[in-house]
């Protein structure tokens, strides 16, 4: 006979406290109140749309787990944990996990960068030299060595996405080579104003035409001097 996936189990097993998007197999201990999504201007179908992507990378083995919360307005609408905290012991992943967490300045700065896209204060598709003027007329260093004039301007959703064309000069690429000879390399923000960092940023090549791949970088950087 067919054994069911652990997720599969796990999901059959739930339950719900105060709403449907709360999992039951959780303790209930909060620092917040618990609500309806519908209560803080939230969606219960789309934020269960989360449980099934997390379950999903679970379930798929690319991931062995996942905890999501989500709070709005001071109360607790969601939380969904999916998979285990370790691997061997098949412990569940619980809200009083320890984890380790890494390079969480690229959440808060994107969240607050959304803030205020949505009063209005910019586009996401409008160019960052709009407000970075160091920006203005970018240009991309090819493998060859040849430098090109990039096919389109850097926008703010290319630098949330981190398809920019930006790098980290952590590397022997030539780009990276150019970021570490501006004094522009990893240890740049332990040295450097950001806004004299970003505008060093602003005048070096770029690894690719922005939106044609996707680089780990110091985009977020730059974002945050955006919203400066």
């Amino acid at each position: 006979r067919r054994q069911p996936s652990p997720v599969a189990a796990l999901t059959r097993r739930r339950r719900h406290l105060q709403g449907p998007l709360i999992d039951a197999d959780l303790d209930g201990t909060w620092p917040l109140p618990l609500a309806q999504p519908e209560a803080v201007g939230l969606s219960t179908q789309r934020l269960s749309e989360i449980s099934r992507w997390s379950d999903g990378w679970v379930g798929s083995g690319k991931l062995p787990g996942l905890f999501t919360a989500i709070a709005r307005r001071g109360k607790l609408v969601y939380a969904h944990s999916s998979g285990s905290a370790d691997v061997a012991s098949g412990s569940p992943l619980t809200q009083h996990t320890l984890v380790r967490l890494y390079s969480l300045t690229k959440p808060l700065v994107s969240v607050c960068a959304m803030v205020l896209y949505e009063k209005g204060l910019f586009q996401l598709d409008e160019p960052v030299s709009h407000h970075l003027p160091s920006f203005a007329n970018a240009r991309v260093l090819l493998a060859s060595g040849e430098i090109v004039p990039a096919e389109r301007e850097v926008t703010v959703h290319h630098l949330l996405t981190h398809t920019a064309g930006l790098t980290y000069g952590d590397s022997d690429t030539a780009v990276d080579e150019a970021y570490k000879a501006a004094g522009c390399g990893w240890d740049a923000p332990y040295h450097l104003s950001l806004s004299d960092f970003v505008d060093r940023i602003g005048r070096l090549p770029l690894a690719f035409h922005p939106g044609e791949s996707w680089r780990y970088s110091y985009a977020t950087d730059v974002l945050g001097r955006l919203l400066e």
